[in-house]
C-alpha cells in the first residue's frame, strides 16, 4: 500500500529520559515520507537498553523475552492498523485514531465526550454544555453507556424524540440536541468511525425538528411603554437600561455587550464581531458598527468602567477571569437582567420579556421603518437571509393601515 511505503513504523528507545530505576521510555517513531518529518509517540513500556535489545534488535530473542517482543511487535501492528485506516495520514489524524481506547471509536457517548473535552479547550463553554446535557439526555433515554453509530437509526431517533418531549422538553431544545447527534454522525463518517450506510438522517429517513422559536418581537406602542415605564428597585433600572442598549445596537446579546472593550469605541461608533459567529463561520464573519447615540453615551456613563481600569466597558466581566468563569458570569448577568425585567413588566401590567426580544423588536421595526432585509442582514450578522427573515415578527395592524390609506395616495 502506499501508506505503507510512504509512513514507516518502529519503535526506539529514548536515552534522552532515564526513570528512577535505570529504565528508558519505549516509544512509537513514525516516518512521513510525504513531509520528510518523525515525530514519537509513548507507549507503556520502559526497558533497561540491555533488555530493549535483547528483545527487539535481536534476530531471534531467547526465550525470556519472546513474549516482550511480542508484545512490542502488536504496539507497532496496531499503530500501523491505525495509520491503515486512514484516509490520507497526518501526524494529526493518526493521534486522533490512536489516541481512541479500543472499541470506543464507534461508541456515540466517546464521541460526545472527547467534543465536550475540545470545546472546551477552544473555550467556547456554551456549546461544549450543550453537546454534554445533549449526551446525558440521550444516555438516559438509552439506559447504557456504549451506543454504535450503528445502533442510531431512524426509529430510534423518533423515539429519542418522543422521549424528550414526553419529558416536557421544547420543541427548541429537542431540535438542539439532535443537531448534536447528527455533527458527530458526519463527523465519525469524514474519520471512518461510521459507515455512509448507516447515515439515518435525512429524507425517508428522519428529519431533525425545525426549532419552534416564537417570534419575540415588540410592537412601536409596546416598546414606548416598557421605555416609560417606572422602575421599582436600581436593579429594574439597569435591567430596562441595558435592554434598550441591545435593542438600540442592533439587537447586541448580553455576551456581546460583555465582551465589549473600551478599544473598540471610537468618538462616534464601536464595531464587533459576534462571538457566536467567530469560529463557526470563520469565511463570511461580517464586523457590525454601531453608531452611538446619547442614549448609548448616557448608559455608558452611567453603567460602565473606567477606561483606566479596565478594558472592557461594562462590568460584568474582567480580565483575570478564565473561560469557565467568564461564562458564568455572563450568565449570571443575562440571569439578571431577564429576572429584573419580568419583576419591572409585571409591575406595570406589560408584556413579560426577556434581553432576547430586543433582538427581534429592533430587526422588526427596523424593517417597519424601511429597512430592507439585505440591510437587515448585514446590520445583525448573518450571512444567511433565512435566518435574517426568521428575526422579523411581521407587521402590525397600524403599518397594514398606513399601508391601505398610502396605497390610494396618488
Amino acid at each position: 500500500m502506499e501508506k505503507e511505503q510512504q509512513t514507516i513504523v518502529t519503535l526506539v528507545l529514548d536515552k534522552r529520559s532515564v526513570k528512577k530505576d535505570g529504565t528508558h521510555p519505549v516509544k512509537i517513531r513514525l516516518w512521513d515520507g510525504y513531509t520528510m518529518t518523525a515525530k514519537r509517540y509513548g507507549t507503556k513500556l520502559s526497558l533497561t537498553e540491555s533488555d530493549y535489545q535483547s528483545a527487539w534488535e535481536t534476530v531471534k530473542p531467547r526465550t525470556e523475552f519472546k513474549t516482550l517482543r511480542k508484545t512490542m511487535q502488536n504496539i507497532v501492528s496496531d499503530a500501523q492498523a491505525a495509520i491503515d485506516k486512514l484516509e490520507h495520514f497526518t501526524f494529526e489524524t493518526f493521534e486522533r485514531k490512536a489516541q481512541t481506547p479500543k472499541g470506543e471509536s464507534v461508541n456515540v457517548f466517546y464521541h460526545y465526550a472527547k467534543r465536550v473535552t475540545e470545546l472546551r479547550a477552544a473555550k467556547q463553554i456554551g456549546t461544549a454544555n450543550t453537546y454534554r446535557l445533549a449526551a446525558k439526555s440521550l444516555q438516559e433515554f438509552h439506559k447504557s453507556d456504549k451506543l454504535p453509530f450503528r445502533a442510531v437509526t431512524p426509529s430510534f431517533l423518533q423515539g429519542f424524540e418522543d422521549y424528550m418531549l414526553g419529558k416536557g422538553r421544547s420543541g427548541t431544545t429537542v431540535s438542539m440536541y439532535l443537531r448534536t447527534l447528527r455533527t458527530l454522525f458526519n463527523d465519525a463518517i469524514a474519520a471512518k468511525d461510521a459507515k455512509q450506510d448507516d447515515y439515518p438522517f435525512g429524507r425517508r429517513k428522519y428529519l431533525v425538528p425545525a426549532s419552534t422559536n416564537k417570534k419575540k418581537a415588540l410592537t412601536r406602542p409596546q416598546l414606548r411603554l416598557l421605555m416609560d415605564a417606572p422602575a421599582a428597585t436600581p436593579e429594574q433600572q439597569r435591567a430596562q437600561a441595558f435592554f434598550f442598549f441591545s435593542y438600540a445596537s442592533n439587537g447586541i446579546n448580553m455576551k456581546d455587550i460583555a465582551l465589549l472593550r473600551w478599544d473598540k469605541l471610537e468618538a462616534d461608533r464601536f464595531t464587533f464581531i459576534r462571538e457566536k459567529t467567530k469560529r463557526t463561520k470563520k469565511d463570511s464573519q461580517t464586523a457590525i458598527t454601531i453608531f452611538l447615540t446619547d442614549f448609548h453615551r448616557d448608559i455608558i456613563a452611567r453603567y460602565g468602567n473606567d477606561p483606566k481600569r479596565s478594558a472592557y466597558v461594562f462590568p460584568i466581566i474582567s480580565e483575570n477571569m478564565d473561560a469557565e468563569q467568564q461564562h458564568r458570569a455572563i450568565n449570571n448577568f443575562t440571569t439578571f437582567v431577564n429576572q429584573n425585567l419580568a419583576k419591572l413588566c409585571k409591575a406595570n401590567s406589560l408584556q413579560i420579556v426577556s434581553s432576547y426580544w430586543a433582538r427581534h423588536s429592533f430587526a422588526t421595526v427596523a424593517v417597519l421603518k424601511g429597512a430592507s432585509m439585505e440591510f437587515m442582514r448585514e446590520s445583525l450578522g448573518h450571512s444567511d437571509m433565512k435566518t435574517t427573515l426568521n428575526y422579523f415578527a411581521g407587521f402590525d395592524d397600524e403599518a397594514k393601515k398606513e399601508l391601505a390609506v398610502s396605497i390610494m395616495d396618488f
